[in-house]
């Protein structure tokens, strides 16, 4: 007895071809829809790394301003050697020696930390009163007012008008964000990244002027404080 059959194996494997070139076509949409998703949600963990490694520096500064009596002044972005990553030896940083990056290893702490979650320097500025070894034992009650922080409504975070002993800020710490535009590029170089492209607001967090902006309209990331608050919180005055 004979049978026939409709059994076609080479029209199976083309069913099988077509079907597997429609997964991958789908499979590309769903990718393609999800990256964008994936960079945002990577970019969030960064400004989250970015926050907790801005406060674990400034754990740092406050238990050098215990022992020292005084805040640290900047390390040189260019610094090198036995230099890399901490302060001047004079320990006095006016002008533009009061912008740097965080001296990490005066602080004793990983360069991890002196990063932002981008990998990139964060900028630290201080003012150089606090940082000068002069006022050591009355830190409490130096002036200061080099250091301006605006909101983004332009107006300054610290508005002190009592005549004895004003309020003021004492030290900025920057990431410059996803782009990076305003970073210090470091590797022995004093530059910084610089874009054409960047706003108003973001040039004025990196052109060492000692003027800051919280603005909605950067990618920086900004963590200040003024003096009296972080005696008080950080410094167990």
């Amino acid at each position: 007895m004979s049978s026939s059959s409709n059994h076609n194996p080479s029209r199976e494997a083309g069913f099988s071809l077509l079907e597997l070139a429609l997964v991958l076509v789908i499979l590309g949409i769903i990718g393609g829809m999800g990256l964008p998703l994936l960079k945002a949600r990577l970019s969030h963990s960064a400004v989250v790394k970015t926050r907790d490694n801005q406060e674990y520096v400034l754990q740092a500064i406050a238990a050098f301003v215990a022992k020292n009596r005084r805040f640290p002044c900047p390390a040189a972005p260019q610094g090198a050697g036995e230099n890399y990553g901490v302060e001047p030896r004079e320990r006095k940083c006016s002008g533009s020696k009061a912008e740097g990056i965080v001296p990490f290893r005066t602080l004793g702490i990983s360069e991890n930390f002196a990063r932002d979650g981008f990998k990139r320097w964060m900028t630290y500025v201080v003012d150089s009163n606090l940082a000068d070894k002069e006022h050591e034992n009355n830190i409490h009650l130096v002036s200061g007012g080099r250091v301006i922080v605006y909101n983004e409504q332009e107006q300054p975070v610290i508005v002190d008008k009592s005549s004895k002993n004003p309020n003021f800020i004492a030290l900025v710490l920057i990431s410059h964000g996803e782009s990076g535009t305003g970073a210090f590029v470091g590797n022995g170089q004093t530059t910084k990244i610089i874009s054409e492209a960047a706003s108003s607001h973001k040039r004025e967090n990196y052109d060492g002027n000692f003027v800051f902006i919280e603005s909605p309209g950067t990618d920086d990331v900004i963590r200040w404080e003024s003096r009296d608050h972080f005696l008080k919180q950080y410094g167990g005055h």
